[in-house]
């Protein structure tokens, strides 16, 4: 199979008109095109924006199995040193594992402020755990996945790929990034805004309290819990309190 990227999953970079940037990193079997409406608002607001595909997603689940965790973290961070070299003011924005990386770089390097997205710091399927000991023995595990009615034809294409199975080989990266985030946030100085949803379905309430524990105290964090929003918190119910909450967060000059 020739690997093709999907269109709706091609990385975005907007230039802007300030010495703003925001690096934005979608999650673990993501795509960048959920991203599109916040990445254009930003840019509106000024901001240079740059928006990663990450390796091995979208475009095929061959693909995503050549890749993991290195790859993941080495490839944001290329980015962000990019946009650190040219822009004063840097910040960050991830959802689920864009969340987790995001954690990451936060803890290594300075950006101004820092969004988490239901941040996969905890995950509430518990066999999750297990992955480094099942992703040994389990291949990919069947699930069921719909398209949305209105879903498009390149969206179909990456719930195929992605969404109709599990990997405990590659959720096991996934818990590799959890431990690495776990003993390095400490160091986290930038402020944090970490938006939850009650109703999520992958990422439970107990992502907060891992993170409050994790950081340090001197560390400025604000939470908030959404009501009605499924896991990827952009394009859920409150979608627009999500972009607007995000947008007044990077926004704030103290």
């Amino acid at each position: 199979m020739e690997t093709k990227v999907v269109k709706e999953a091609l990385p975005l970079n907007l230039e802007g008109n300030s010495s703003k940037a925001v690096l934005i990193i979608h999650g673990f079997t993501g795509y960048t095109g959920e991203f599109y409406p916040l990445a254009r608002k930003l840019n509106e607001l000024g901001y240079t924006v740059s928006l990663p595909r990450l390796p091995g997603h979208g475009t095929n689940r061959k693909d995503f199995m050549t890749t993991g965790w290195r790859d993941w973290l080495l490839h944001v961070e290329d980015c962000y040193r990019d946009l650190s070299a040219l822009y004063e003011d840097v910040s960050l924005v991830g959802l689920s594992m864009g969340g987790v990386l995001a954690l990451i770089l936060a803890s290594r390097y300075s950006p101004r402020r820092t969004v988490l997205l239901a941040p996969a710091m905890a995950v509430r399927n518990r066999l999750f755990y297990l992955t480094p000991f099942l992703g040994r023995l389990i291949g990919p595990l069947k699930k069921n996945w719909e398209p949305e009615p209105d879903a498009s034809e390149d969206r179909k294409i990456l719930g195929q790929e992605y969404w109709t199975v599990d990997i405990p080989r590659q959720a096991a990266h996934l818990r590799k990034l959890q431990k690495i985030a776990q003993k390095e946030m400490k160091a986290v100085k930038s402020p944090l805004l970490l938006l939850l949803s009650e109703t999520d379905e992958s990422v439970p309430l107990e992502a907060g309290r891992v993170i409050k524990a994790g950081l340090d105290a001197s560390c400025p964090l604000m939470e908030v819990r959404l009501k009605n929003s499924h896991h990827v918190l952009i394009t859920g119910e409150e979608k627009e309190d999500v972009l607007q909450m995000t947008a007044d967060w990077l926004e704030e000059r103290n």
